[in-house]
């Protein structure tokens, strides 16, 4: 469905929100310079409304190639002058920018990547971190919010915003560190299972006992599966919370036993044991850590891996 595609929701809210029409909008955000060996440009073909309308607007993901867009940040800065026309550049209309893009503009742009089947977490977790960071100016914050909004509209490749944010931070000379420091708080307690399973996955648990009703799977081997706010790795996992790095635990198996490994995390990873009110260190947070050594912990089913303040995973058994 049209309605469902990222390249539909962004036109759809720039026209919305923005004034900018279908025409305007391709305008800006595709090149004008022509393919090596074609003609004529990405721009000038949106004079034709078949090809603006079935090529651009409802594109699929992957259907247009990154090469016949235009820079996301001088696209980005374009769109967020005409924003600030049409809302004011006082400080209501700025906020009233900001707020749209970090809210409602960025769920619909979460619910067309899920109906996508793409993982959506990662742009979730890139909005907040800008949202979060106070070493950003609030001209800064409000490009890099539509920034992002625009690269998954028209890219739908969460590896892809997150190295045109961290370009866009290195080109400002600002830290690519942004997770705030939190403290660990143990909370629950898992069940207690088996020692083995060859087949293991982690559930997201809340404090209040709830479960999100999704289990991830983990990959074996060395290769394993990073778990991380930004990790772009294929089988990562990333449905944590603000004060999670963005590659901050990796879980790997050797005959049949698996193993918690941190990744120079901020705030650390420790496991709840069944049975064991005293948590496990897997890591300390990065303020206690005396040196850069690592080493992997085991883990096993049942036990809850509590990464940082809040983010939480029982281990449990998958069927063989």
């Amino acid at each position: 469905m049209a309605s469902r595609l990222p390249s539909y929701v962004m036109f759809t809210d720039l026209k919305r929100f923005g004034r900018i029409s279908h025409y305007d909008a391709a305008r800006i955000l595709l090149s004008d310079a022509a393919a090596e060996g074609e003609q004529p440009s990405p721009r000038s073909r949106v004079e034709d409304r078949t090809y603006l309308s079935r090529q651009i607007v409802n594109a699929a993901p992957g259907q247009i190639p990154p090469a016949l867009f235009s820079d996301f940040h001088r696209s980005a800065q374009t769109v967020l002058s005409q924003l600030l026309s049409q809302h004011g550049s006082d400080a209501a209309g700025r906020s009233a920018i900001q707020d749209h893009y970090a809210g409602p503009a960025c769920e619909s742009m979460r619910d067309a990547l899920v109906g996508c089947g793409i993982d959506a977490n990662i742009y979730v977790n890139l909005i907040r971190r800008v949202m979060g960071r106070d070493d950003l100016g609030q001209g800064q914050r409000l490009v890099l919010l539509v920034m992002l909004f625009l690269i998954m509209g028209c890219l739908a490749d969460p590896a892809a915003a997150v190295s045109h944010i961290e370009e866009f931070l290195e080109q400002n000379k600002i830290s690519r560190t942004s997770t705030d420091e939190t403290t660990f708080c143990p909370q629950e307690k898992g069940r207690r299972y088996a020692d083995r399973a060859p087949h293991m996955g982690l559930v997201r648990i809340f404090p209040d006992c709830s479960v999100r009703d999704v289990v991830y799977p983990l990959r074996g081997g060395d290769e394993g599966t990073v778990v991380g706010a930004l990790s772009c790795k294929p089988g990562s996992i990333t449905d944590v919370d603000a004060d999670v790095s963005a590659r901050h635990l990796l879980i790997t198996s050797a005959d049949d036993v698996w193993y918690a490994t941190g990744l120079g995390s901020t705030n650390g990873t420790a496991i709840m044991r069944p049975g064991s009110s005293e948590p496990v260190v897997v890591e300390p947070p990065r303020s206690e850590r005396p040196d850069g050594t690592v080493r992997p912990t085991r883990i096993k089913q049942g036990d809850i891996l509590c990464l940082g303040s809040t983010t939480r995973f029982l281990v449990v058994r998958l069927a063989d």
